[in-house]
C-alpha cells in the first residue's frame, strides 16, 4: 500500500520502521522523502499503518494510484 505524507519534517525510515514493528516484524518499507511518498509492504491494515504513521508525528494519506517508489514493487520495467 502506498502513501502520501503531507506533513514529515524530516522524513526517517528508521523511525517508521520502529513504529511498525510491532504490527508486522517483517514491514517493509521504501522512502522517496524528496517527493513526500511511501510503499509499505506489510500484513498490517491501512488504518493501522496510517496510526504507526501519525505515532511518529507524520500525517499521512493513501494514494488513490500507485506510483513508481524506488525499491517498492510496483516496478513494470517501463520508466523512461
Amino acid at each position: 500500500m502506498q502513501f502520501e505524507l503531507s506533513t514529515a519534517p524530516n522524513p526517517d525510515a528508521s523511525r517508521l520502521a520502529a513504529a511498525l514493528l510491532p504490527l508486522d516484524p517483517e514491514a517493509r518499507i521504501a522512502l522517496d522523502a524528496r517527493k513526500g511518498r511511501l510503499e509499505v509492504l506489510t500484513v498490517a491494515t491501512a488504518d493501522q499503518v496510517i496510526t504507526a504513521i501519525e505515532s511518529i508525528g507524520w500525517s499521512a494519506r493513501p494514494l488513490e494510484q500507485e506510483v513508481h517508489i524506488s525499491g517498492g514493487s510496483t516496478c513494470c520495467g517501463h520508466c523512461a
